[in-house]
């Protein structure tokens, strides 16, 4: 049975749960030629993007548990499908309070993604994870993405 909702970001306190999570993130990130103050950087001005992204182009969808807590969210918005040169939606962050991992959370938030995704009538969905995040990685695969690129990077 879910014990959760899935509804749209709305203001400050939404906000203030969004960035609460960039530890959560950062934790997962294992950049070899990054330190971690420039990683934990990097995660929260990519956050503050989701504020950037003009409403018809994206979204962030928060997941509440049944007491109205906020659980976890999904920021999705439009981005190239590089290989067709077209927009398609792009998961830009997702990321579940650790107590809620693994209870369906994630796949919902994902599922409402997609949803926004086809309402916009894009044809594909696709996301960015670091390496180092194989749990995100198995995760992804679960529900039926394929890597198609492989960034890698060398420090000069």
């Amino acid at each position: 049975m879910v014990s959760w909702h899935i509804r749209e970001e709305c203001g400050v306190e939404d906000r203030r749960f969004v960035e609460s999570l960039n530890p959560r993130l950062t934790e997962a990130i294992k950049a070899p030629t990054h330190s971690a103050s420039q990683v934990q950087s990097f995660q929260e001005a990519f956050t503050a993007t989701a504020w950037a992204v003009e409403p018809a182009k994206g979204r962030t969808f928060l997941a509440l548990d049944a007491n109205g807590q906020r659980i976890g969210y999904v920021s999705v918005r439009e981005g190239p499908d590089d290989v067709l040169d077209e927009p398609c939606g792009y998961i830009a962050l997702l990321v579940v309070k650790q107590e809620h991992e693994g209870k369906g959370v994630a796949r919902s938030l994902l599922a409402r993604a997609e949803l926004w995704a086809k309402e916009m009538g894009f044809s594909r969905i696709g996301l960015d994870v670091f390496a180092s995040n194989d749990h995100a990685i198995e995760f992804y695969e679960r529900v039926g993405f394929k890597a198609e690129t492989v960034r890698v990077i060398k420090r000069l």
